[in-house]
C-alpha cells in the first residue's frame, strides 16, 4: 500500500517512468507479453485484449487470473495501478450494466486501459462510457481491490485515472509526473504547493491545471529539510516530488538509473511500515521496482531480494504468438567478485 511512481524526461526529450510496488501481502509477479486477441477469462466480465501489451502481472495465481500492475502497449501508453484505500466509489454491478457499461473489478482497471486504448485522449474520451467498477468481491484480497492509475505517453504527457465518483472517473492531467496512493491526486498537488511555498519564495494559484512541470528547484538547498519521513502516501508524494524537482538533467542512458535513485527516497524496508489488523500486524515492503524506457519499449525490473536488473524488450508482436507469455524476474541475488586492475588509465573510474 506504499507504491510510488516518478517520470523523468531526458535531455533528448524522451520519457522514462519508474514505480515501486509495495504491499503487505505476498503475490505472484511475472513479466508478460499479452497478444492482441488474448481473452481474460477469469475477469469479472471476460474480455479480449485489443492491443499488444508488455508488463508485469500480479495475482494469487498468475496463470489463472493475471492482471496488470504496470505495462506498456503498442501505442506507447505506459503506466500502472496503485492502491487507493477508501477513496474509491465502486457501485453494484446492476447499476453499471443498467448504464450500458461493462463491469470490471478494481484490480482490472489498469489491464482494461492498456489492452483497449491507443492514446491518453482515447482514455479520457471513452473510459467513462465503456466501463464501471463493481463493488462485488473478487479473488484478490476478497474484495474489488481499491485502485487508481497513472499513464504516460511517448511525448511525456501524463494523466491520472481515479474512480472517485460513483460509476465514473475523475481524470487529471499529471503535469508533475509523480504519483502515489490516496488521497485523491488534486489533494496531493495542493499539499505539495503548500510545502513548496514554505521552502521557497514561490506562490501558487492552487489549481489542478497549474503548470507545475515548469518548476525547477535550482536554488541552493540542503535537500529535503523538514519534509516528512514517514511512509504515508502524502509524505512519499512530497519526497518523490521534491526529489524530482531537485534532480539534475540527465541523458537517455542515465534516465532510468536516476529514476531508480530517486525512488530510493520512498523505498520501504521490511519492518519500517507495519499495518495493524484484527488478528496480527502486517509488514509492508517494496516487493519490486520497475522502470520503462517508453520510446524504446523496454521494461527493467529488480526485486527486494535481488537488485540485479532484469530487462524485457517489446520486440515484434507478430512473434509473440496467440497466448500470454510469462517471463520470470524473481531470483535470489548473487555477488560477483571484484575485478582486479593492475593499471589505470587516466580518468578511468570503473572496476
Amino acid at each position: 500500500m506504499a507504491c510510488t511512481g516518478i517520470e523523468l524526461i531526458s535531455k533528448q526529450g524522451h520519457p522514462f517512468w519508474g514505480r515501486t510496488q509495495d504491499f503487505e501481502q505476498h503475490f505472484e509477479y511475472s513479466g508478460v507479453k499479452i497478444p492482441k486477441g488474448y481473452e481474460f477469462q477469469e475477469a469479472f466480465t471476460p474480455f479480449k485484449s485489443e492491443r499488444n501489451v508488455m508488463g508485469i502481472v500480479w495475482a494469487n495465481d498468475i496463470h489463472k487470473s493475471p492482471v496488470l500492475l504496470d505495462g506498456i502497449n503498442e501505442y506507447g501508453i505506459c503506466g500502472g495501478s496503485f492502491y487507493f484505500d477508501h477513496f474509491y466509489r465502486y457501485v453494484p454491478t446492476a447499476e453499471i450494466t443498467a448504464s450500458g457499461k461493462t463491469a470490471i473489478r478494481g484490480e482490472e482497471l489498469c489491464t482494461w486501459i492498456l489492452t483497449h486504448y491507443r492514446s491518453l485522449d482515447d482514455i479520457k474520451n471513452n473510459l467513462g462510457q465503456d466501463i464501471g467498477i463493481t463493488n462485488e468481491p473478487g479473488p484478490m484480497m476478497g474484495m474489488s481491490v481499491p485502485q487508481h492509475c497513472v499513464f504516460h505517453d511517448e511525448t511525456g504527457r501524463s494523466i491520472v485515472v481515479e474512480p472517485s465518483v460513483e460509476n465514473g472517473f475523475h481524470i487529471y492531467e499529471n503535469k508533475l509526473g509523480v504519483f502515489t496512493n490516496a488521497p485523491t491526486f488534486d489533494w496531493h498537488l495542493s499539499n505539495l504547493k503548500t510545502w513548496l511555498e514554505r521552502t521557497t519564495d514561490r506562490h501558487y494559484h492552487f489549481t489542478v491545471d497549474e503548470p507545475i512541470d515548469q518548476i525547477k528547484l535550482d536554488e541552493p538547498t540542503s535537500g529535503l529539510v523538514g519534509i516528512p519521513a514517514d511512509y504515508k502516501p502524502e509524505s512519499r508524494f512530497l519526497r518523490a516530488a521534491f526529489s524530482k524537482l531537485l534532480s539534475i538533467d540527465v541523458d537517455d542512458d542515465e534516465a532510468l538509473n536516476q529514476i531508480f535513485q530517486l525512488l530510493t527516497t520512498v523505498n520501504t524496508p521490511k519492518g519500517s511500515l507495519r499495518i495493524p489488523q484484527p488478528d496480527e500486524t502486517l509488514v509492508a515492503w517494496t516487493q519490486y521496482t520497475a522502470g520503462y524506457d517508453i520510446q524504446q519499449k523496454i521494461l527493467y525490473a529488480f526485486t527486494y531480494d535481488n537488485r540485479d536488473l532484469r530487462s524485457l524488450n517489446y520486440g515484434d508482436p507478430s512473434d509473440w504468438g496467440s497466448d500470454i507469455r510469462y517471463f520470470s524476474f524473481i531470483s535470489k541475488q548473487t555477488a560477483r567478485p571484484f575485478t582486479e586492475k593492475n593499471s589505470w588509465a587516466a580518468g578511468e573510474n570503473t572496476i
